[in-house]
């Protein structure tokens, strides 16, 4: 059996083939036909991108050509510096005036540059006088100094106060103020207590029974009863805050 095809109608229309899908090569996004550049990633899809040859070579050589003068430069500066040092230490003589003798004159032989001739000189030896020694002549000796040294005295260190001492009776009463170790910091604090108005003095324990030893004590005041001192004892302590009363015996 032949089998037999039915051709087409006349008026059927034969599909055209579209021309193929493209693709990026780098993330394979869809292309159009007439696209060059991927919208998605930026690579070139039908464009070769060439990288330019021959491109090192003028920037090597440029940068050797400037390399080249900065060291024909430093050369120069060199070469002129060393020319200054050798001038400064050679420097051209300046030629002496010479004073010309007038017409007529007979050169002087310093004036020509001839020696002198050296003249020694004579010297006669001086007849030595002889003196004779008187048989008369008593020889008295001569009288020998003894120096007697004199004794070194050694200083010792002042210990007069400018303050007073203690001017109460025995048994009274006063307001202690400070009880210093040395006489230099009880003079202080005298002072201070008598810049603030205060009537101050010093006095040693050492010499009262009614004191601990081996302090300079600064007072100030005398009283003769303990209430009396207490009854001061406020105003003082107004500018030393330790102060106390004390009775001062022998």
């Amino acid at each position: 059996m032949s089998t037999m095809e039915t051709p087409p109608p006349p008026d059927a229309q034969i599909p055209v083939a579209g021309p193929p899908e493209r693709r990026c090569p780098r993330c394979g996004s869809a292309l159009a036909v007439d696209q060059e550049w991927c919208l998605h990633c930026g690579a070139a899809a039908g464009t070769e991108v060439v990288e330019p040859r021959g491109w090192r070579v003028p920037l090597y050589l440029g940068g050797g050509l400037a390399a080249l003068a900065v060291l024909g430069v430093i050369l120069a500066i060199v070469a002129l510096a060393s020319r200054n040092d050798v001038v400064a230490d050679n420097p051209t003589p300046t030629p002496s005036p010479v004073a010309s003798a007038p017409p007529g004159a007979t050169p002087s032989p310093l004036a020509t540059g001839t020696p002198l001739p050296s003249v020694t000189p004579t010297v006669s030896p001086v007849p030595t006088a002889t003196v004779s020694p008187d048989p008369n002549a008593t020889s008295t000796p001569e009288a020998t100094e003894t120096s007697t040294p004199e004794p070194t005295t050694t200083a010792e260190p002042s210990t007069t106060s400018s303050f007073p001492g203690w001017t109460g009776n025995d048994g009274d009463y006063t307001i202690i103020i400070e009880s210093a170790k040395t006489q230099d910091g009880a003079e202080k604090v005298a002072q201070e207590a008598q810049d603030k108005g205060e009537s101050p003095g010093i006095l040693k324990s050492d010499d009262y029974s009614s004191l601990n030893g081996g302090y300079y004590v600064v007072f100030t005041g005398t009283y003769s009863s303990k209430s009396d001192a207490q009854a001061a004892l406020d105003g003082v302590r107004a500018n030393f805050h330790d102060a106390y009363v004390r009775q001062i015996k022998t």
